[in-house]
C-alpha cells in the first residue's frame, strides 16, 4: 500500500500572497480616477467653447468673425480676447479667473523639416499671461500644472474676390470707361458708353488661404 501526501511549502505560499497583493494594488491604482482628469476635461471644454465663439461670432456692423479679424489685424486681438475669452467682466467672459490662455496659428513653412522643432511652427496671436501687465489678474500666468487645447481650420481671403460689372450700358449698370493699364475693363460711374469691341471681365475670384488656429487653456 502506497501512501500519498501533499507537500506544503511555506515559501511558495508567501510568494503567492505577495504576488496577489502586488497585482491587486496595480489594478486598484490603475482603476482609480485621477483628480486632474476632470480639470483637464474642463480646460479642453473651455478652449473648445471659446474658440467656437471666436470662429462663428462677430460684432454688428463689422465684417468678419472675431477670429478672422484677429488673423487679419493682430491689433484687434487684445480687445476681442479681453471681451470674449476673459478679462472684461461686463461681457461675461467664457474662461474664468485662475486659467491662462493663448491663441496661436500654425506656420506651414516651419516645423516640417528634419531636425526642426515643431513648437517653433506655432506663432502667438495673443497670450493672456503677457497682456495687460501689471493690471491684469492673469499677468505672469504660466503653464505649471496642466493644459488643453482646441484647434480649428480658418479659411481666409488673401486677395478679396470682386464680382465685377456688366460692360453694357443699361440703367442698372455703370457703363464702360475703358481698359486700365493691365487691360482689365473699367466701368464708369454713369451709364455713358457701351464698348463695341470684346472686353475683358473684371471679375476677380480672389485668393484663399487655409489657416490652422488653436487656443490653449492652461493652469
Amino acid at each position: 500500500m502506497r501512501a500519498q501526501g501533499f507537500v506544503f511549502s511555506l515559501d511558495a505560499f508567501v510568494a503567492f500572497v505577495l504576488i496577489m497583493v502586488t497585482v491587486s494594488l496595480l489594478i486598484f491604482t490603475i482603476g482609480t480616477p485621477k483628480p486632474y482628469h476632470a480639470e483637464l476635461e474642463a480646460a479642453h471644454m473651455l478652449a473648445h467653447d471659446t474658440l467656437q465663439v471666436l470662429a462663428t461670432s462677430g460684432d454688428d456692423g463689422i465684417s468678419g468673425t472675431y477670429l478672422e479679424r484677429m488673423m487679419a489685424s493682430g491689433g484687434e486681438a487684445h480687445g476681442i480676447m479681453m471681451r470674449v475669452a476673459g478679462g472684461d467682466d461686463s461681457y461675461h467672459p467664457i474662461i474664468p479667473r485662475g486659467y491662462g490662455y493663448r491663441l496661436e496659428y500654425l506656420d506651414f513653412g516651419k516645423g516640417g523639416q528634419a531636425g526642426e522643432d515643431a513648437a517653433e511652427a506655432w506663432h502667438g496671436i495673443y497670450d493672456a499671461g503677457t497682456d495687460g501687465c501689471p493690471g491684469s489678474d492673469r499677468c505672469g500666468k504660466r503653464f505649471t500644472k496642466l493644459q488643453a487645447s482646441a484647434t480649428t481650420f480658418l479659411p481666409l481671403y488673401v486677395v478679396e474676390p470682386r464680382a465685377g460689372e456688366s460692360p453694357f450700358c443699361y440703367s442698372n449698370c455703370r457703363g464702360y470707361e475703358g481698359p486700365d493699364i493691365n487691360g482689365i475693363s473699367q466701368y464708369a460711374g454713369t451709364c455713358n458708353t457701351t464698348p463695341c469691341d470684346t472686353v475683358k471681365s473684371n471679375f476677380l475670384p480672389g485668393e484663399n488661404s487655409i489657416q490652422i488656429v488653436r487656443l490653449v487653456v492652461y493652469t
